[in-house]
C-alpha cells in the first residue's frame, strides 16, 4: 500500500466525527502520516479524544502528528512550523520510508514538500487550495503594501514549488493559466474532500425553509459580505417575512455594520463549529456565495448536501461546480445579484428545483467516493 507524508498549514485540529475526516477514506487506498499544527496552547487545551496520546491521533491507518503552535509568539511561528515540518517528517521517513509527500499550498509547506522530497526522493504531489493569481490581492478593501509583498513572494515561491512537484493537484482545470512556467506539468484536477453524504445523512430529519438567507464565511471583503449586504437591502422591503444572516469571524465589524444599518432583516451570527454551523445550513432557504475569488467554495458542496438552492458569484474555478440555472444561478454583478436573490425569494418552484438538482449532482459527483477514485488516478498516474 502506498505510504505518504500530508504536510497541512492548520491551525484546525482533526475533524470529531471520522466519518468527516478524509483519511477515514483514503485509508482505502493508502497509509502514512500527517503533519498537523493545531491553535493550542497546551496539551491541556485539546479535547479529550486527542489527549491520551497526544500529538499523536490515529484515524484509519493514518497517524496525526499535532504541533502545538499557539505556545509559541506570532513573530516565531512560522519559523518553528517550517522546522516541524522537516523534523517531523524526514524523522518519520527513517521509520518508513514515503512514497510520496503531499502538501496544501506553496508556502511553507511547500516549501518543506520540496525540501524533504530532495532529500528522500519522495514523489512530490502540491494541492492548490485558492486561486493564486488572487493570493492576498482581496483580503482587504484598498491598497495595502504588504499585501503585495505577499503576493509578490507567494508567486514566485508557487513558480518554485510548483516546478520541483511530480504532479498538481488543482480544484478547476484553468487554476494556473496565468502561470506559464507550469505550463506542461502532471496535473490532476478534482474536488476538495467534502463529507456531504455524512452531512446529507445526519441532518436529513432537520431540513427546513426558515425564510432566511445565509453567508458563511471570512474574512468579510474577500468573501463578498459588503456586496451581499447591499444587494439584499435593495430588495429586502419587498419580502418582509425573510431575513439575511451573516456567519462568520468579522472582528472588524463597523464597515458592515454601517452597511447594515437601517435593516432589521440583516443578521451577525458567531462563528460556529462545523457540527453547529451545518444545523444553521439546515435552516436556510436560499445559500449565497458573493465572494470576490474562489476557486471551489466548500460551502457550495455542503449546501448541495442538504438539497439547499445557491447563489453563487461567477469567480476563479466556481462555474466549474454550479452550472448556471441547473444546480444553482450565477452572477457577475451586485445588481444581478439583487435579481437573482429577488426572483429565488418569490419563486418556491425555482428553489425546489435548484436544490434537488443540486443534491443529486453533488451525491453522483462530488461525494466522499468520488474523491477516494480521484485521488487513487492521481496516485497511479505517479508511476507513469
Amino acid at each position: 500500500m502506498i505510504r505518504l507524508l500530508y504536510i497541512y498549514p492548520g491551525p484546525v485540529p482533526p475533524p470529531s466525527n471520522p466519518a468527516h475526516d478524509k483519511f477515514t477514506f483514503l485509508s482505502e487506498i493508502s497509509e502514512g502520516e500527517v503533519l498537523l499544527p493545531v491553535w493550542w496552547k497546551s496539551a491541556r487545551d485539546a479535547e479529550p479524544r486527542f489527549q491520551a496520546n497526544f500529538p499523536v491521533y490515529q484515524v484509519g491507518r493514518f497517524r496525526y502528528h499535532m504541533f502545538l503552535t499557539h505556545r509559541f509568539p506570532r513573530v516565531f511561528r512560522r519559523y518553528v512550523e517550517g522546522f516541524f515540518y522537516l523534523y517531523r517528517g524526514l524523522r518519520l521517513h527513517r521509520e518508513k520510508k514515503f512514497d510520496a509527500v503531499i502538501v496544501y499550498g506553496t508556502n511553507r509547506t511547500g516549501l518543506a514538500g520540496v525540501v524533504i522530497k530532495r532529500l528522500t526522493g519522495a514523489k512530490l504531489i502540491v494541492e492548490i487550495p485558492g486561486v493564486p493569481e488572487n493570493a492576498f490581492r482581496l483580503d482587504a478593501p484598498g491598497p495595502a503594501p504588504k499585501y503585495e509583498i505577499k503576493r509578490f513572494f507567494a508567486n514566485r515561491l508557487l513558480n518554485f514549488v510548483g516546478s520541483a512537484a511530480d504532479c498538481i493537484k488543482l480544484l478547476y482545470p484553468w487554476q494556473l493559466s496565468k502561470y506559464p512556467k507550469l505550463t506542461g506539468k502532471r496535473v490532476a484536477v478534482f474536488h476538495d474532500f467534502v463529507p456531504v453524504r455524512a452531512i446529507a445523512d445526519e441532518l436529513c430529519d432537520q431540513r427546513a425553509d426558515n425564510k432566511y438567507l445565509l453567508l458563511v464565511g471570512f474574512p468579510w471583503f474577500t468573501k463578498g459580505v459588503d456586496i451581499l449586504i447591499r444587494a439584499f437591502k435593495s430588495v429586502a422591503a419587498q419580502f418582509p417575512d425573510y431575513r439575511l444572516k451573516l456567519m462568520g469571524y468579522y472582528p472588524d465589524r463597523k464597515c458592515l455594520d454601517e452597511l447594515a444599518e437601517g435593516c432589521p432583516q440583516i443578521e451577525f451570527l458567531r462563528p460556529r463549529s462545523n457540527e453547529e454551523a451545518f444545523k444553521v445550513f439546515a435552516g436556510c432557504s436560499v445559500y449565497v456565495l458573493a465572494s470576490r475569488t474562489e476557486s471551489m467554495g466548500r460551502v457550495l458542496l455542503e449546501a448541495m448536501a442538504v438539497s439547499k438552492p445557491i447563489i453563487a458569484s461567477r469567480v476563479g474555478g466556481v462555474s466549474h461546480y454550479v452550472e448556471n440555472d441547473e444546480n444553482g444561478i450565477l452572477f457577475e454583478s451586485e445588481q444581478e445579484l439583487a435579481e437573482k436573490l429577488s426572483l429565488l425569494m418569490s419563486d418556491a418552484g425555482l428553489r425546489d428545483r435548484l436544490a434537488q438538482q443540486g443534491h443529486a449532482r453533488v451525491l453522483s459527483e462530488f461525494d466522499e467516493h468520488a474523491y477516494v477514485r480521484a485521488f487513487r488516478s492521481m496516485l497511479q498516474g505517479l508511476k507513469d
